[in-house]
């Protein structure tokens, strides 16, 4: 098949330096350096090399700031299926979902998951919603827009569960979750608030911090008759046990892009996690097919929870996870389908081969 790889171009946006110019050894430079603009780069590359030697006719397709650009791209020269690393466009990250319905309107197929998936993801608050209605476990908590009336709307439900967490309510990546997302007391949960109203531009999300294992969860394939069609990879922990004593145990900002932070060496994921029961890794399972299931997740996605007293609680679905991959560095889902058994470059293939039946049995529908 022809396959577009398109990504999001952050050379032509971003504002921070871009450590992709071929020449520069990271490793060599002493401040601390942030990865999320260029992770897409290595991503893009990964999938370019894993399909070199498969008989499918690859093309790189960056998109930035013209979409104009893009919609001509498709036009001109359309490709059987795209494989979909798009995470943002012009850097804001709530037009990823449009990106894909862009590809919906011109009726090319994609890999990952479809627009309306890919918004609600964003939407954290929609996604607690969701997940309360179906009885799935998720901390408790509540939503605030303007920090002189943290007291309300919820508040009282969750006052005695200190300490809480305080995140962006419409953002992914961990952006705006730092040390200080973790609070104690009152008098820190309304300056967190405020921070969030403030540098963000929109809603705090407060949840009852759950002081357990973090346990990632990756997820492939597509729901044809029931769930068990989906395949479930080994399952994969955040190792907090080199963060210092005073650190939250949490997956920051800086521990997913902070090169050469604290944060970020002292956070690395075991695969396949240890010590956890046959009986709480089948209930672990189980609930993440449930959530890539009722949030309608395609191909591929990512289920992340937290585990107190062997009791999992989901924290978030995340749709078309980093899939870059280097001989010896990989992102937690392709560690896990490795250790599945899958090489990358099956993985690569099974993606686009999963997205392109979906796709037809769509198209066979709509006709």
């Amino acid at each position: 098949m022809k396959v577009h790889i398109l990504y999001n171009d952050p050379i032509q946006y971003a504002k921070g330096k871009i450590y992709d110019d071929g020449v520069t050894d990271i490793d060599v430079i002493s401040e601390p350096i942030d990865m999320s603009e260029y992770g897409v780069l290595d991503e893009m590359k990964a999938v370019q090399r894993a399909l070199r030697n498969s008989q499918h006719q690859t093309k790189i397709v960056p998109v930035a700031l013209n979409i104009f650009n893009l919609i001509d791209e498709l036009k001109n020269d359309k490709p059987d299926i795209i494989f979909n690393l798009c995470e943002s466009l012009d850097g804001d990250p709530t037009q990823e979902m449009n990106i894909a319905s862009l590809f919906e309107l011109l009726k090319i197929p994609y890999t990952g998951s479809r627009a309306l998936t890919l918004g609600l993801a964003l939407n954290k608050p929609r996604v607690k919603e969701i997940l309360y209605y179906y009885k799935i476990p998720t901390a408790l908590h509540y939503i605030c827009s303007n920090p002189s009336k943290y007291r309300e709307n919820g508040f009282e439900r969750i006052k005695d569960k200190f300490p809480l967490i305080v995140k962006p309510s419409r953002e992914d990546a961990s952006i705006g979750i730092t040390n200080e997302s973790v609070v104690y007391d009152e008098f820190y949960l309304k300056k967190r608030i405020e921070y969030i109203v403030e540098e963000y531009k929109q809603s705090a999300l407060i949840e009852e911090y759950i002081d357990g294992r973090e346990v990632n969860v990756s997820v492939v394939g597509n729901v044809i008759n029931d769930e068990n069609d989906l395949i479930v990879f080994p399952l994969s922990e955040i190792d907090f046990s080199e963060l210092p004593e005073d650190y939250p145990k949490i997956v920051s900002y800086n521990s997913k892009w902070m090169y050469k932070t604290i944060e970020f060496s002292g956070t690395k994921a075991v695969c396949p996690a240890k010590n956890i029961s046959k009986e709480l890794e089948e209930k672990i399972s189980y609930l993440a097919k449930r959530v890539y299931t009722i949030l309608g997740a395609s191909d591929y996605a990512r289920v992340d929870f937290r585990v107190k007293d062997d009791k999992p609680y989901v924290l978030e679905l995340n749709p078309n996870p980093d899939i870059a991959s280097d001989v010896d560095e990989d992102t937690g889902f392709t560690r896990s389908g490795k250790a599945y058994g899958w090489s990358y470059e099956e993985l690569i293939q099974k993606i686009i081969s999963f997205a392109w039946d979906r796709w037809q049995r769509e198209f066979n529908k709509i006709k």
